[in-house]
């Protein structure tokens, strides 16, 4: 199936991503949504650097109020424009009981399949395969009372899935951050042509949020394990 893979930047986006193409889906585009406030936890400056060592087609969709709406026209016009049959997300619950499954409702009578390859999956699993796939990813947003601000920066690797089992051992936090307790970006992935490399930046706190302020990245080669 052509599929548009619904790109945050982070670690749930990659991995569907990485499972769509195992499952034999072709990539046509990837979508990032992007609301009014940009997000922090996702700078656009990485998207775009993803997006160009993924050498892949990056759609920008800007959406507004009323958010159900915009999306629904957003989706219409991509599968319509790209020639998509199914969309792609790293979802995996159902986390707001109010907007139910979004995508799913969203893409209600569109004509398009929606594609969630994390669907449910154990938490721990996702992690550990991110881990065997060579997916590098990095914390780039975390809260409190769960996190502290040197978590800012760290790499998504077994030491710190150790310390994410103690947390979620101690607080009932989902593994993967799930319910927004943590968010990543992804620095280097298998269908990656280069690795990003995020030389320069500072940590910054807004309401109990730390998240990253990247001030130079790049793209540099992989180095070779």
């Amino acid at each position: 199936m052509r599929v548009a893979v619904s790109w945050s930047g982070g670690k749930d986006s990659c991995l569907a991503y990485q499972k769509a193409i195992a499952q034999g889906h072709e990539v046509g585009s990837i979508i990032t949504f992007l609301w009014e406030n940009p997000s922090v936890a996702h700078p656009i400056r990485i998207i775009d650097l993803q997006a160009k060592t993924m050498r892949v087609k990056q759609v920008k969709m800007e959406v507004r109020e009323p958010y159900f709406e915009q999306y629904r026209k957003a989706i219409a016009h991509i599968t319509e424009e790209e020639r998509i049959e199914g969309i792609v997300t790293g979802d995996m619950a159902i986390v707001d009981p109010f907007h139910g499954n979004w995508m799913e409702n969203v893409c209600k009578n569109l004509g398009v399949k929606v594609i969630k390859p994390l669907w449910n999956a154990d938490r721990r699993q996702i992690i550990e395969e991110l881990l065997y796939q060579g997916i590098r990813a990095v914390f780039s947003c975390v809260k409190q009372p769960w996190f502290s601000v040197e978590w800012i920066g760290r790499e998504l690797n077994w030491k710190s899935l150790e310390e994410l089992e103690a947390l979620r051992e101690k607080s009932g936090m989902d593994l993967c951050g799930e319910n927004g307790e943590y968010h990543t970006i992804i620095l280097d992935a298998p269908f990656f042509d280069e690795a990003i490399e995020i030389s320069k930046y500072t940590k910054e706190k807004r309401n109990g949020t730390f998240f990253i302020n990247i001030e130079e990245i790049s793209l540099k080669p992989k180095s070779m394990h």
